[in-house]
């Protein structure tokens, strides 16, 4: 009996674009997320904890307009901070970590896809999770305020609605990259969750030790810079204590640092593949 031998057969089909690819990836991270119980659960009761009560305060007591300060108050308050490092922690665990455990990279990358598009639909997911949170229920509240407003100046509430939707942006995006670095140390989804919120707990301390001395310290803490951008964005000024420069690039180092870190592990981790 003769043996046939494997003759190479070329494909003959159209390659999917790259911007589809990356689609693909993203929409695979959020149909997961959005089936996971412990996701489920921190997005119903964000909404409930954070959101609700502003949105009933809004639509049961009669107000003229939207106000910068309410806003403020309502997003500065620390839970609003405290819940979106939360999810963040529990969002990203996994996106990476588990790809180095079952080894997935052979897969991910045996096609003509890059490290940054890679990163790209894996962080796409999980900023649309977030969002959910921290970016829709803001601007939702701030919507449902000037449309139940009793005054006819809708121009300054406008501008307090760009604030609201710019913070939203700004609270989705700055600790998926933490979470993304971290989750590409280990192979343990548990671990990389537990590190995430830990690393911003172990911060929270150094913050609060050092501004016995200098309050300028308080910077350092995600929560406390979040809640001074906020007082920047919708008040127009930092506290007196903080300098404007120092905010900036502490928040911009939060977000750019980690992700460059993250890069950084990947093209390691594919060149070795």
């Amino acid at each position: 009996m003769g043996i046939s031998p494997i003759e190479y057969r070329p494909w003959k089909g159209v390659r999917t674009a790259q911007k589809l690819r990356l689609y693909v990836i993203a929409r695979s991270v959020v149909k997961h997320k959005l089936r996971s119980a412990g996701v489920i659960v921190l997005l119903v009761l964000g909404f409930f904890l954070v959101h609700t009560l502003s949105l009933l305060f809004i639509v049961l007591l009669p107000h003229e307009e939207l106000e910068a300060s309410d806003m403020n108050s309502y997003l500065g308050s620390g839970l609003f901070a405290t819940f979106s490092m939360l999810l963040a922690a529990v969002v990203t665990s996994d996106l990476i970590s588990e790809d180095l455990s079952n080894n997935s990279f052979v897969l991910y990358f045996s096609r003509a896809l890059k490290i940054r598009d890679y990163l790209t639909g894996k962080a796409g997911g999980a900023l649309f999770v977030m969002s959910l949170v921290c970016a829709f229920p803001p601007v939702l509240v701030a919507t449902v305020s000037m449309a139940t407003q009793t005054g006819s100046d809708y121009w300054g509430g406008a501008a307090v609605l760009g604030k609201t939707a710019l913070v939203g942006l700004l609270v989705t995006v700055f600790f998926v990259p933490f979470g993304l670095m971290v989750s590409s140390f280990t192979k343990r989804k548990s671990y990389a969750a537990i590190g995430t919120f830990m690393s911003f707990f172990v911060l929270e301390i150094v913050a609060q030790v050092f501004s016995e001395f200098d309050r300028a310290w308080e910077v350092v803490s995600p929560i406390e810079s979040l809640s001074f951008l906020f007082d920047w964005v919708y008040e127009g000024a930092a506290p007196y204590y903080v300098g404007e420069g120092a905010l900036v690039g502490v928040v911009s180092a939060f977000i750019v640092i980690p992700a460059a870190v993250v890069y950084l592990r990947l093209v390691r981790q594919v060149v070795g593949r």
